[in-house]
């Protein structure tokens, strides 16, 4: 990997004498550890719901259970903010209220009383709300790059490979025929074969994965810069790049405002005999540092090790982008629009089920009145049931180990890589769209699509911080870009 003189960090393997052992446990992946904890400790449970608005923090939402913590009677406590959700165990005391207890947490709440959520549906609503963040369908772009090539026009329109790279590729997923396909599709067509006739499809650990692979997308004889092939793989997140030989590959080669990290793999063949694979990690650099660690030296053998080993790097790749800072505003506009929707829908329901007349608030004429919770629970709960159908009827096939999460704290983002901040300089060439990109939520607005990760919903979220849904794209529309420089490269601090 060559970087540019800004912009991109590099993972350095050499600095990893003391990296964790993979096999042990670095194998995890580094996903929200908040929210599993309603559905793991409070749903089915005795537990309470609050909630109101703050005039400073806005909507707010919390949940409380009284539980043992060794012999000491104690509280545990969730609180939802349009900043995140917090979780804390507190010691019990006499006349402590829900406010006190959201103060805990947040000091700067100056809110004195909460309402209690009294619907029977409030379990599955906060549930809803919690969990759409959690990510179990992944896309990531494949492209293939020949010995001298330089430019994203020359990778993008190779329409043949090694034997080498099949042998990559029959070692990280199955080959399926995409119109026999039944799980999650990552945008391509099932239908009318406008994105090619196969693929390769993956699932690891429960999670569903499509490999957009450049040589099997389809190729237009008149097309430089191979449109139909980049509207896939220019909007992944993340990507492989296999390498055909020693040949240089920039991450700013590609002109993207979606790619955000680069897994560049080479395969040489050992002298003692077998294929091995040598591996580089780059991401731009407001994407935080993400496991599991290479190991000194970089090189692996092909084989079962270095499939986990790639999938798992991959899937936290992608979910360390999403807190660099263009997806990180995405997500905090949705999360606001979510939230202020469930208080909603709390508020609503349980005036209803008390029999408290409902009083008609005229709001303002610029805000938008948030979508009924109900709704967005209903589409939730029918897109994981087909979810699972897909999952189960592939599963049989799969064979593949189905671990859960590994329970523990939020991983720290270690520092080990070498990083520039900024861009570099090149020639105009079209990017993917900036403005709306597909941010990754999942059970948001879950519906009938399964372009993007994020329990198979996909979401567009315009400069108003409404949602649209994106249903899977043939091929046949038009590749939304924009004509920019590539020295152009977002940055920003890192999301929560």
């Amino acid at each position: 990997v060559v970087l540019p003189e800004t912009g991109y960090w590099y993972e350095n393997s050499e600095a990893n004498h003391q990296a964790d052992n993979y096999n042990n446990n670095n194998s995890r992946f580094e996903s929200d550890e908040v929210a599993p904890l309603y559905r793991r400790y409070f749903m089915e449970k005795e537990h309470f719901s609050f909630f109101g608005e703050d005039e400073t923090l806005g909507p707010l939402v919390l949940s409380y259970k009284p539980e043992m913590v060794g012999t000491q009677d104690s509280f545990r406590v969730l609180l939802r903010l349009q900043s995140g959700t917090y979780h804390t165990v507190i010691v019990r005391q006499d006349n402590i209220t829900p406010a006190d207890m959201a103060k805990h947490l947040r000091e700067e709440l100056v809110l004195s009383s909460l309402q209690p959520a009294l619907t029977p549906h409030t379990s599955e609503l906060i549930a809803a709300y919690d969990e759409h963040v959690l990510v179990n369908t992944f896309k990531f772009g494949l492209l293939y790059q020949r010995i001298g090539q330089t430019t994203e026009e020359q990778m993008f329109s190779n329409t043949t490979h090694s034997r080498e790279f099949d042998e990559f590729l029959d070692l990280i997923g199955r080959r399926v025929k995409l119109k026999d396909h039944q799980g999650f599709r990552g945008g391509l067509d099932i239908q009318y074969g406008q994105t090619g006739d196969e693929t390769v499809y993956e699932v690891f650990r429960e999670k569903q994965i499509m490999f957009h692979v450049s040589t099997f997308l389809p190729y237009k004889e008149n097309d430089v810069q191979q449109l139909q092939r980049k509207r896939h793989i220019g909007n992944d997140i993340v990507a492989i790049v296999f390498q055909e030989g020693n040949t240089p590959f920039a991450p700013d080669m590609i002109a993207s405002h979606f790619l955000h990290s680069y897994v560049v793999i080479q395969p040489f063949v050992c002298p003692a005999g077998g294929t091995r694979y040598r591996v580089s990690v780059t991401a731009q650099s407001d994407v935080p540092y993400f496991g599991p660690s290479l190991p000194c030296g970089a090189v692996f053998k092909h084989g079962q090790h270095f499939k986990d080993f790639l999938l798992t790097k991959l899937i936290n790749a992608e979910i360390a982008c999403l807190k660099a800072g263009r997806f990180a505003n995405l997500e905090q506009r949705t999360r606001s629009s979510l939230l202020s929707a469930l208080v909603e829908e709390l508020r609503i329901k349980t005036n209803t089920f008390m029999g408290i007349p409902e009083i008609q608030r005229e709001a303002p004429k610029t805000e938008k009145q948030p979508k009924r919770f109900s709704k967005i629970v209903r589409k939730i709960i029918e897109s994981r049931k087909e979810a699972q159908a897909q999952h189960r009827s592939n599963k049989s096939s799969s064979g593949h180990n189905t671990s859960c999460l590994s329970e523990g704290t939020p991983v720290s983002m270690r520092s080990k890589c070498s990083r520039s901040s900024g861009g570099s300089s090149g020639v105009p060439t079209p990017a993917s769209s900036p403005e709306t990109p597909h941010l990754r939520i999942t059970a948001a607005a879950a519906s009938e699509s399964d372009d993007s990760s994020l329990n198979s919903v996909d979401l567009d979220i315009h400069p108003g911080g409404h949602m649209i849904n994106d249903d899977s794209d043939t091929g046949l529309e038009s590749m939304s870009s924009a004509e920019h420089h590539q020295n152009h490269r977002s940055s920003g601090p890192s999301g929560q």
